[in-house]
């Protein structure tokens, strides 16, 4: 979940429709909903994942939703408007809180869906033969949710995504996911993350930092014929304007430049010659070579956290846990506490009388707080205004997720 989320722009959110369900996905962890939430290692009461899994993939970076609201045919009454509504609700309200940044509604489709029957999934009608042909052909089927919804099937919703916004114009950053050797050579996989690469180009491997060449680049494949690495492959005809972008995909593609070439965004396989094997593992970065260029690594930094609503434990100075980042983890002591400021679910700290702590003793559940951290090794870090995938992270403590943070400043 992690390592997936902090390479996503988008996220797809499926919750369940079903009574009590979606409330025991949804509680908050205090044993005020219905459905209640799990119990953790350490002795408290966790919150529901779905609302956990929404704070990691914000605090991570996903920045548009699509959020499909399953198994609405078996809700009572089936395809209920109300019981939808009362999910969209809850669900927007949670993703437009306070926090480093909120979402924005436009960003955000809800989709009523049957993943049983396939209704609304490609088509708004039954996608199924069969029992599930016959059952959504009955009064509670597809024709209880058009006489309500006129809005996009999940796979319209997925396609209507907009592309993110990449930097190609900054120095490379290349996260390493995997690595292989092959005869002479070797090859990493993993994804650039800002900037692009060329076969050919000298490059630097942090934090180890030794020098290598690249020898042959290789995108992502296709998964349908036709598509190529700079295109969604589209599940129907193309329309006159799908025509035209793809006549410029296919200008891309006949660039000789770009043949043996990876921009940001892209998944690759790096074919690497001049480093051992052994200095290479997951989590490494690929950089551009020139000291200027490279990000720093280092063990200190300054941070914004916001941490989870309920702790077993609250958060102390000298709080050792475990920082994840991209594809790594490492052991990490919050060794000062900054500022904290209560989070508000309606607007801003200062208009409900929540101003800014200096020196706070500890972090309870539900707070933004600034804080300094101590890795116990040396990582390639970044401020997450300069990279974004080198300056977000998660704390975890006894198996659970505490705080998602962002990078403010690297220290020496």
């Amino acid at each position: 979940m992690i390592s997936g989320a902090a390479s996503a722009d988008c996220g797809l959110l499926v919750v369940a429709a079903t009574t009590g369900e979606f409330e025991a996905g949804f509680a908050r962890g205090d044993g005020s909903n219905s459905g209640g939430g799990s119990t953790s290692s350490s002795g408290g009461v966790m919150c529901g994942q779905t609302r956990e899994h929404i704070v990691l993939s914000r605090g991570l970076g996903v920045t548009q939703f699509v959020v499909a609201v399953n198994k609405l045919d078996a809700a009572d009454p089936a395809w209920s408007e109300e019981r939808f509504e009362h999910i969209r609700q809850r669900v927007l309200d949670f993703l437009k809180e306070n926090g480093f940044k909120q979402f924005k509604e436009r960003k955000i489709t809800f989709v009523p869906v049957s993943g049983l029957t396939g209704v609304n999934v490609v088509s708004k009608e039954e996608e199924g033969g069969g029992r599930a042909g016959k059952e959504v052909e009955e009064e509670g089927g597809w024709k209880a949710l058009r006489r309500w919804y006129k809005g996009p099937t999940l796979v319209e919703a997925l396609d209507g995504l907009m592309p993110a916004k990449r930097e190609f114009e900054k120095p490379l950053r290349t996260i390493v996911t995997d690595v292989s050797s092959e005869g002479k050579n070797v090859t990493v996989r993993g994804r650039v993350v800002q900037g692009f690469v060329r076969a050919g180009d000298g490059i630097v491997v942090l934090p180890v930092g030794d020098d290598a060449n690249v020898v042959h680049v290789e995108r992502g494949k296709a998964t349908k014929e036709g598509a190529t690495p700079y295109s969604y492959a589209s599940s129907s005809a193309p329309s006159s304007g799908n025509a035209k972008n793809a006549s410029k995909e296919k200008e891309v593609e006949d660039i000789p430049e770009l043949q043996n070439c990876a921009l940001a965004g892209d998944i690759v396989e790096l074919s690497l010659s001049g480093i051992d094997p052994a200095r290479l593992s997951p989590g490494c970065v690929l950089s551009h070579p020139h000291p200027s260029l490279r990000p720093p690594v280092r063990r200190k930094f300054e941070a914004r956290i916001l941490v989870m609503e309920h702790l077993a434990v609250p958060i102390i100075r000298g709080s050792q846990v475990l920082l994840h980042m991209h594809s790594i983890d490492v052991p990490a002591v919050l060794n000062k506490l900054i500022s904290s400021e209560r989070r508000s679910g309606g607007g801003g700290g200062d208009a409900h009388g929540n101003k800014p702590r200096k020196n706070p003793r500890v972090l309870s559940g539900g707070v933004t707080a600034t804080v300094e951290i101590t890795l116990s090794e040396r990582l390639v870090i970044e401020e997450s205004n300069e990279c974004k995938a080198l300056g977000r992270f998660v704390l975890r403590r006894g198996g659970d997720t505490i705080a998602v943070g962002l990078i403010d400043k690297v220290l020496s």
